[in-house]
């Protein structure tokens, strides 16, 4: 099973926020609401969807102070740690890495919050919940590009 281009194209679209969300995707791609609500859960059942979810625009939304975190976790309780983490409603992104013999973090999580002493009370609090001691903070200086990948010219 693969996704239709024309499905694929009106998915990755934003969605307008009104009471049928999807009913004008679904015109685009010649299909009715039904349908292709249908054809989405057949997607995520088959593997090819893992979830259809909400992105914030953080600046816009007043969470104008951001920070990438590096965290050194026992790989032991690894995943443990990460849903601690990823617990937080404030992390946006929680991902392993491997290590290096000069960089021994393995965890990162991306953080938002409305200014630069939230962030920090914010790491402060996800070390104490998580008993993790070493981590390493990189705050946002200045956000260059954000917006969304046009698949159509990816695909192309």
């Amino acid at each position: 099973m693969k996704i239709p281009r024309k499905i694929l194209f009106v998915l990755s679209a934003p969605l307008e926020l009104v009471p049928r969300p999807y009913a004008a995707p679904a015109a685009q791609a010649g299909l009715t609401e039904k349908a292709l609500l249908q054809k989405i859960k057949a997607y995520k059942k088959a593997g090819l969807i893992r979830r259809v979810g909400v992105v914030l625009g953080h600046f816009k939304a007043g969470y104008k102070c951001n920070a990438l975190v590096a965290w050194k976790i026992d790989p032991a309780v690894l995943e443990l740690t990460g849903n601690i983490l990823a617990g937080f409603a404030q992390v946006t992104h929680c991902y392993a890495r491997r290590t290096f013999p000069q960089w021994p973090y393995n965890l990162y999580t991306m953080v938002h919050a409305r200014d630069k002493k939230e962030v920090q009370a914010l790491i402060r609090d996800m070390a104490r919940k998580s008993g993790i001691k070493e981590y390493k903070v990189q705050t946002t200086l200045r956000e260059f590009k954000k917006v969304k990948s046009n698949l159509k010219e990816i695909l192309a």
